[in-house]
């Protein structure tokens, strides 16, 4: 499918901020934010839904007071050919927050969250190393997040798109 860079118009770009910042917020109340009605909220919210822009409105929850407060990243090496049978088996274990596929030290990342230690040895020994097809891991545990976004910020896209605008207007 071909991607159609006009659904990122000034108005939708400063939709998809205001959703990043909080998906949460009644589009009536974006609508005010920037200047148009809710109606165009809504039909511009459903066209980048329909054309893959936005993907799902989702909640951001504090894991720490969840009682997940250890997380770890970790390299996996995988027998030649076998790395999607391996991202499959990966995405069943509930405490794998994220699989990336990567080029360079190891074939696949992965973002793991747990309870405590005695879990994160548990995830790690009985739901990860015991897969087939897996030749090497290392754990690399977080001491603290610093940053952790959803969604790229997008200021810099509308400040680009208003002079764009203004430069327009002046010729």
């Amino acid at each position: 499918m071909q991607f159609d860079y006009e659904l990122l118009d000034d108005v939708n770009l400063k939709i998809l901020d205001k959703l990043g910042e909080d998906s949460s917020t009644p589009f009536v109340e974006i609508a005010k934010q920037i200047g148009v009605s809710d109606a165009t909220i809504h039909i511009r919210v459903r066209r980048m839904v329909d054309a893959g822009i936005i993907n799902k409105f989702t909640l951001s929850v504090d894991n720490d007071r969840l009682g997940y407060d250890h997380l770890a990243f970790m390299g996996i090496n995988t027998e030649p050919g076998s790395v999607e049978s391996v991202i499959l088996d990966l995405c069943l274990v509930d405490e794998v927050l994220e699989v990336h596929e990567m080029h360079g030290t190891f074939d696949l990342i992965l973002k793991i969250r747990a309870k405590n230690l005695e879990q994160m040895r548990d995830i790690v020994e009985n739901k990860i190393r015991t897969l087939p097809h897996i030749l090497e891991t290392e754990l690399m545990p977080v001491l603290k997040s610093r940053k952790e976004e959803q969604i790229v910020s997008l200021k810099k896209d509308i400040a680009t798109k208003a002079e764009s605008a203004e430069r327009a207007a002046l010729r």
